[in-house]
């Protein structure tokens, strides 16, 4: 009797084990499954606004809002002509916003890791006037994945330390969050001042204060004032306008009174005809250039040469004679 009882209690003990055991193993599956989990589940064709604000003292916040299919860009009381690229990429990264790890699970190491409101960009995106995500981004960082073989290049892996605004952790997220929303407008900022095949530019015309020539494809051939010129070097120039950017905003910057304009127009098939403008300014800008894709947004002519790749002289079509 006794050895059926000891047998029988040792049982008894087993199961309580074992359903022990089980109730562990389900627990930690179902910490496995939130901890994979994103951080937040956005759904963005509800978006409606996303605001980035910088770190405290680190600039003016950054509104970027929908209406319809359209986005616009605010920041300081004015608006800008949004670079809807990048509000892709700011999408984007928030549908894979997805957690590696967690780096910390209270405030004592926030500071370090960057997720404070003195050290953090702040994303916050509405729904309306629902907050969908609040969200500080901090320490971004990187490591090498091994390389498997002498051919294989190595792929780093790019990491994001992010907070959720409530919630004492801080969780480690893989994608280039931090890199993507920037605390800077020209981030945001329409940058085209052309964007066009150049297969579809058949003419060039250059008016000037001193002088005008057209540059114009006639039959295949490109022709200056009506004489053949330079295909190589044409289509150097031409190629230029596939996509000519500038992030040199000059908001502030004045042309000088009465001066004429340098003009240059693309005409073409496909695409509604491209006036760019040049006109004379501070010595540092040289130029305010202006494009009629972007009519209210002055670039500087000076920086990055704008000035010089764009508004040419006739002897950038003709060979030179050796």
């Amino acid at each position: 009797m006794l050895s059926k009882f000891l047998n029988t209690r040792t049982l008894l003990i087993l199961l309580v084990v074992l359903v022990g055991i089980y109730f562990i193993a389900t627990l930690t599956k179902k910490e496995d499954r939130t901890f994979q989990s994103q951080i937040v589940e956005v759904d963005t064709a509800k978006i409606t606004k996303i605001q980035i604000i910088p770190k405290i003292n680190g600039g003016d916040e950054i509104s970027i809002t929908r209406s319809g299919n359209d986005w616009n860009l605010e920041s300081n009381g004015k608006s800008y002509k949004p670079d809807e690229s990048s509000i892709q990429s700011i999408l984007n990264e928030l549908v894979n916003l997805r957690t590696e790890r967690v780096a910390a699970t209270d405030a004592s190491k926030w500071t370090q890791f960057e997720v404070t409101d003195s050290t953090a960009t702040r994303l916050k995106v509405y729904d309306g006037d629902d907050v969908m995500a609040d969200l500080y981004l901090g320490k971004f960082s990187y490591t090498q994945s091994p390389q498997q073989n002498q051919y294989q290049r190595q792929q780093p892996k790019m990491f994001t330390h992010v907070r959720p605004n409530g919630d004492d952790k801080v969780y480690v997220v893989e994608g280039m969050i931090k890199m993507t929303i920037q605390p800077n407008l020209k981030t945001y900022r329409a940058k085209d001042l052309a964007a066009v095949d150049p297969a579809d530019i058949t003419k060039v015309s250059f008016n000037y204060p001193d002088m005008s020539f057209t540059v114009a494809n006639e039959n295949n051939h490109w022709m200056i004032n009506g004489t053949p010129a330079d295909s190589a070097k044409t289509a150097r120039f031409i190629n230029k306008f596939r996509k000519l950017t500038s992030n040199n905003f000059i908001d502030e910057v004045q042309g000088e009174d009465g001066a004429k304009p340098y003009i240059v127009t693309l005409e073409g098939n496909n695409f509604i005809p491209i006036e760019l403008r040049a006109i004379p300014a501070d010595s540092v800008n040289q130029f305010v250039v202006t494009s009629s894709l972007l009519p209210d947004t002055k670039f500087s002519g000076g920086k990055n040469k704008l000035f010089e790749r764009v508004f040419v002289q006739p002897s950038e079509f003709i060979e030179e004679k050796k």
